[in-house]
């Protein structure tokens, strides 16, 4: 009974020191959609901001036009409304008097190297490759491994198929890379890797395989769209590490057969530059938004014939490289580059895709080259 006193003396006493407190008071904010589908596909962007004197928004969904600028209400809401847009995972940015501003409202995000990007998504029958559904899903691994060349601890991302952990059998691997600006966690958040190769599995369309999402970006300094290996700290970390710590704490092929690198723009010249320089390697190369640039096209003229005749590179199963069409900003890079191969003798396949420079085409490249990979 003394403890019950004592409990209904502590309620009355909360209940008291709380009515010393005035209620808060209700915004726009409280029951704010900042991303709202409109019935005609159109997106109808929100963000309360009272005190701000400018605000715009800018996405992929822009296709490389200028940010959209938002209208302010009476009540501190933003608007603007953008559109209609084709079915598809967008992302978007709120620049908020100049200071990119990540929506509060909306979870999903992109993360990459700079920060935060807000993402949405229009729901049709283009976006059920990367959508996630009611199948058998694979295991995503946030990995820390050691880094010889560079001295460091590094993270990478791992995704392992339905399955993995039951079988004996040692699997293919991909390794993909991200591109300028992005992390290791980028094709998993905005790229949706794992929910496109979860659904081709399901669908019987692609062999099983680990996906290796290592950091492309170093704290070392160095040429990253440069002519080969060595001037990449990444490259040298890839070979000398990443490759490595896979093989002994995976279970993987260790075979040339068994083994593709993917990577799109910085990504691509990274792929490039791990692949020429040791074709025999790899049996699937799919470099994707990118090109050499025309002083280092010129440098791999003059220094390394030895390295773009190599008879190993022509015995690569498949060079696919594809491109998000004419408004991809590697677009003329790239014709450069295969003109330089065409020169060279070496093979390649060539796709186009909508999207530009952007995960509008890469989701819909790893969607199409998945399956052609350890066939």
């Amino acid at each position: 009974m003394k403890k019950l006193i004592i409990c209904l003396s502590l309620l009355v006493t909360g209940l008291s020191q709380a009515q010393n407190f005035p209620a808060r008071t209700p915004t726009p904010n409280d029951t704010l959609v900042s991303a709202r589908i409109l019935p005609d596909s159109r997106l109808r962007f929100s963000i309360y901001a009272p005190k701000a004197t400018e605000v715009t928004v800018n996405g992929d969904f822009m296709a490389g036009q200028p940010a959209a600028s938002l209208t302010k209400q009476a009540n501190g809401v933003w608007a603007t409304t953008v559109g209609p847009l084709a079915s598809n995972l967008y992302t978007y940015d709120f620049m908020v008097d100049g200071i990119k501003t990540f929506d509060p409202k909306n979870p999903q995000y992109k993360e990459s190297l700079n920060g935060l990007s807000n993402l949405v998504t229009i729901p049709g029958k283009e976006t059920d490759y990367l959508t996630e559904k009611n199948v058998p899903h694979g295991r995503v691994e946030i990995v820390w491994y050691p880094s010889a060349s560079l001295g460091i601890t590094r993270r990478m991302h791992v995704y392992t198929p339905p399955g993995y952990e039951k079988s004996t059998a040692k699997l293919p691997v991909l390794y993909l890379l991200h591109g300028g600006g992005d992390n290791d966690a980028s094709w998993m958040t905005v790229g949706r890797a794992n929910f496109i190769l979860d659904n081709l599995l399901a669908e019987g369309k692609m062999k099983p395989m680990l996906v290796v999402m290592p950091a492309g970006h170093t704290p070392t300094p160095g040429i990253h769209m440069g002519a080969g290996p060595e001037q990449d700290p990444f490259c040298i970390d890839f070979m000398g590490s990443v490759m490595p710590f896979i093989e002994k704490e995976y279970r993987v092929s260790t075979r040339r057969e068994d083994r593709a690198i993917a990577g799109l723009s910085m990504g691509g010249i990274q792929v490039l530059n791990i692949a020429l320089w040791h074709p025999e390697k790899f049996s699937y190369v799919l470099p994707l938004s990118t090109g050499y640039f025309p002083p280092v096209i010129k440098e791999l003229e003059e220094k390394y014939q030895a390295v773009l005749k190599n008879p190993e590179i022509n015995r690569i199963k498949l060079v696919w490289i594809a491109m998000g069409g004419p408004a991809d900003i590697a677009y003329q890079n790239n014709k450069n580059m295969m003109a330089l191969f065409d020169k060279n003798g070496i093979k390649y396949q060539y796709v186009e895709v909508p999207g530009g420079h952007s995960f509008l085409a890469w989701r819909n490249n790893l969607h199409t080259f998945a399956p052609l990979l350890f066939r």
